[in-house]
Formats: structure tokens, C-alpha cells, sequence
């Protein structure tokens, strides 16, 4: 099995470096400085390896759905086949687990770009798309007999409780937030499972 080049290599180091400067200071105050020193290259190395500006935030955004990508993955091999909304919610809001909060940053960042980048709308929707089925499908098994507009409304709402715990993060809210967004999400989950 050939070894991985080192511009991949150094590649991924250089956009893990970009995907924490973006979590700490937005798509805008990312600089090229700021992300050499993160990564520890020098600024000229950056076009080497990521390209211009554009191409620099299109490996970004590429960068940020496969994150996404692979937590969905590991969402799945987490969860039993017959997984019900009380496993779904006690997986997305473990302790240690989830998606890493920069690639929530990073990607609501990429989603306030989307006016000047009308090329990013369609794969961030894709992404976001699927993490709604997922949740959907393990709801609708639970609750075969439950109305599509149920299931839907609940998708909907145990994804953006979701989505709005990594959303708050840079405030460093309370701990005992991530708790009370859990009950929150496992009190929609009951409203199906009460039904089944």
C-alpha cells in the first residue's frame, strides 16, 4: 500500500489549521497569517499547497462536509440497527462524542458566504440534507405509524437543538446548557415514541 504523499499530508494539516482559525475568528478574520501560524508554515506555503483565496475556501468547504461526513458515519456505528429517538438523542449529545464543534463553526461561516458563493449552496445543503434523513429514518422506525408532518417537525427540531449547542460554543455557555438541550431534544423524541 503506497504511503500518503506529504503535500496530502501537510494538505490536511494546513486546512485542520484553516477549520480552527475559521471556528475562532470567522471565514473573514482567517488570514493567511493566522492559519501559517496555526499550522506552522510559512504564509507562502499556503498557496503552494491550498492554492488561491477561492480555491483556498472551496478545499475548505470540501474539508468541512467530509468532517461531516465521517461524524454521519460514526453516527451510524453508533447507533444499534434498531435504534429508537432515545438512542439517536443520547448519541448526538454525548459528552465526548459528536461532531467536532469546529466543523459546525466552520460550516455555518461557509453558510453566510453562500450570497457571494452561490457555488457552496448546493453541496452545504446536500450535507446538511443528510444528516436530516438520518435523523428522520431512525424517528420514522420508531414511529412507523406516526404522520410525515410529525416526524418532520420533530427531525426539524431535534436537528437545530442540535446545531445550536456547537452554534453557542465560542459564548462558552453553562454546562448544565448541554444538558437542558438534551432534555429538550429527548422531550421531542418522547412525543413519537408516546405514540408508537
Amino acid at each position: 500500500m503506497p504511503r500518503p504523499s506529504l503535500k496530502d499530508q501537510r494538505s490536511h494539516e494546513i486546512l485542520d489549521a484553516y477549520l480552527t482559525c475559521v471556528a475562532r475568528f470567522g471565514l473573514e478574520g482567517a488570514t493567511q497569517e493566522r492559519i501559517a501560524e496555526e499550522a506552522g508554515v510559512k504564509r507562502p506555503l499556503l498557496r503552494h499547497y491550498l492554492g488561491n483565496k477561492d480555491e483556498m475556501i472551496a478545499a475548505l468547504a470540501e474539508h468541512t462536509l467530509n468532517g461531516f461526513s465521517a461524524s454521519l458515519d460514526e453516527l451510524h456505528q453508533a447507533l444499534p440497527s434498531k435504534a429508537t429517538p432515545s438512542d439517536l438523542v443520547d448519541a448526538l449529545f454525548a459528552e465526548n462524542g459528536g461532531t467536532d464543534t469546529r466543523l459546525m463553526l466552520a460550516y455555518q461561516a461557509l453558510v453566510t458566504t453562500v450570497t457571494d458563493r452561490p457555488e457552496l449552496r448546493q453541496d452545504l445543503m446536500d450535507s446538511l440534507e443528510e444528516f436530516y434523513d438520518v435523523v428522520e429514518s431512525i424517528l420514522r422506525r420508531a414511529a412507523p405509524s406516526a404522520l410525515d408532518v410529525r416526524i418532520r417537525a420533530v427531525t426539524q427540531g431535534i436537528s437545530a437543538i442540535f446545531v445550536s449547542m456547537d452554534a453557542l460554543s465560542p459564548l462558552n455557555p453553562p454546562e448544565a446548557w448541554r444538558a437542558e438541550l438534551k432534555l429538550a431534544a429527548s422531550l421531542l423524541a418522547s412525543v413519537l415514541e408516546a405514540k408508537s
